[in-house]
């Protein structure tokens, strides 16, 4: 049990791991995104900016020539007023005329835009100072640079690096807190599924899964899994009432050969026919008893191949017509009633439900009685009825006559495997059907519930039911 919870523990914080690694990643990612567009956006307004200056200034030496520009720069430069541009005039060998610097910078001496560092004075002496300028030829022999202060984006960045430390290691806590708790969460069902499991392996056949109501993804697989335990328990009692029942009808028979056998030897005479036949019919239960057995085990395990378009009331047809004179002779009336109904099965497997269900009908409702074998299509649902007027079974008793090898005791008497029903209702199964028994007021009513072809599709889904052999 502590390895396993160790193991529950391991798996959920390699959850919080991953959960924590997605949200690092996102919001790296988002930040990243934002720095990016606002200094793209900086960087766009700062060059318009510097642009807009050196239109003014080519106007100013457009109209005033080199004098007025020079004026204009050097009032600048002595203004003690903070500013954001940086303004150099030079002649064609990038000498300073004037402006706010002493020397043309070095890595700016070419036409067009550029990044530097260049030192600047103020009250508290000379810094350096990171800019983006521009430089501009104003005719053959002067050079014109105007530069804008880059302090902004500096601070930006190293703002944008400080919020992206607290950033991972928020996310971070916060990821791991939040990824742990939601990995526990998730791994409690799998805790929940596999102690539950445990406790139905070693016998407890009544144990499920609980379900939260909300109908979400775990709820749903919680329903699956119950699903799948009652399945399991219904076969589990299923195949211990089917050992009960086939232990009962296996040893009678059997212990009346023995006898027979043992009455020949102490005899010591020839074979007495009469017990010689006794013996035949006792041999020929047994074997009809394992055919209908091998049957049941074949239904169950057909194939999808098999299944193909089958006209369900032409199957009756045909089962009604050759049990005919078999009812007749019993004193029993047997009609066949309905239209089409077209299912998606296996034809023999639906004759030999068919003939099951007359042969019952003919064998328990009793003399005088009508047996209707009918079909009907109903809201994408084909309905096989069998109905008869006879005695009927108790409400009481209609779970224990669909239970293998399960035999009521008015018909102990009379031949049979007790797996006739349990073959009709895994032949149901196997088409995604149903079957159940209702009181026909009087008699009994065996109802088979299938797909309508095309809308159901047996071959996918073959719900299970309560009814089951």
């Amino acid at each position: 049990m502590s390895d396993r919870r160790a193991q529950t523990h391991a798996a959920a914080f390699r959850g919080a791991l991953w959960i924590t690694l997605a949200a690092l990643l996102a919001t790296v990612t988002a930040l990243t995104l934002q720095y990016v567009r606002t200094i793209s956006v900086l960087d766009t307004e700062a060059r318009h900016m510097v642009g807009a200056e050196i239109t003014s200034l080519v106007d100013r030496y457009g109209a005033g020539g080199l004098p007025e520009l020079l004026r204009f720069v050097g009032a600048r430069a002595r203004s003690d007023e903070v500013r954001d541009y940086v303004y150099i005039v030079g002649n064609d060998r990038f000498e300073v005329i004037a402006g706010d610097l002493s020397h043309w910078p070095q890595d700016m001496r070419r036409f067009g835009w550029s990044r530097g560092t260049i030192p600047l004075k103020n009250s508290q002496g000379t810094v350096m100072r990171d800019i983006e300028a521009q430089v501009v030829p104003l005719g053959p022999d002067c050079r014109l640079l105007v530069g804008h202060l880059a302090a902004g984006r500096a601070r930006l960045r190293s703002r944008f690096i400080e919020t992206l430390i607290w950033s991972i290691g928020l996310t971070a806590l916060i990821g791991l807190g939040l990824g742990w708790w939601i990995s526990r969460r998730a791994l409690r069902f799998v805790e929940r599924a596999s102690d539950t499991g445990e406790r139905f392996l070693a016998g407890r056949l009544d144990e499920r899964l609980p379900t939260t109501g909300r109908g979400d993804e775990y709820d749903r697989l919680a329903e699956m899994v119950n699903a799948c335990f009652s399945e399991v328990e219904r076969m589990v009692v299923s195949l211990r009432a089917a050992t009960d029942g086939l232990a009962h009808d296996l040893k009678t028979p059997i212990t009346r050969i023995k006898a027979r056998i043992e009455l020949a030897i102490l005899r010591g005479t020839s074979a007495d026919p009469v017990l010689f036949m006794e013996t035949v019919h006792d041999l020929d239960a047994l074997l009809k008893l394992i055919n209908d057995l091998l049957g049941l085990a074949r239904t169950e395990a057909i194939s999808a191949d098999a299944f193909r378009r089958v006209d369900l009331a032409s199957v009756v047809l045909e089962a009604v017509t050759l049990y005919e004179p078999v009812a007749e002779s019993e004193g029993r009336r047997l009609i066949a009633r309905g239209g089409p109904a077209i299912v998606e099965g296996v034809r023999p497997l639906l004759m030999h439900a068919i003939v099951n269900l007359i042969d019952n009908a003919v064998k328990y409702s009793g003399g005088g009685t009508t047996i209707e074998v009918a079909t009907e299509t109903r809201d994408g649902v084909v309905i096989l009825s069998v109905a008869d007027d006879g005695p009927g079974i108790a409400a009481a008793d209609h779970d224990r006559a669909l239970s293998r090898l399960s035999r009521l005791d008015e018909s102990r008497t009379t031949p049979g495997s007790g797996l006739g029903l349990s073959i009709v209702s895994a032949v149901a199964r196997a088409h995604g059907g149903t079957l159940t028994l209702a009181d026909n007021r009087p008699g009994l009513k065996v109802v088979i519930a299938l797909p309508a072809y095309p809308s159901g599709n047996p071959r996918r889904d073959r719900p299970s039911t309560s009814s089951a052999a």
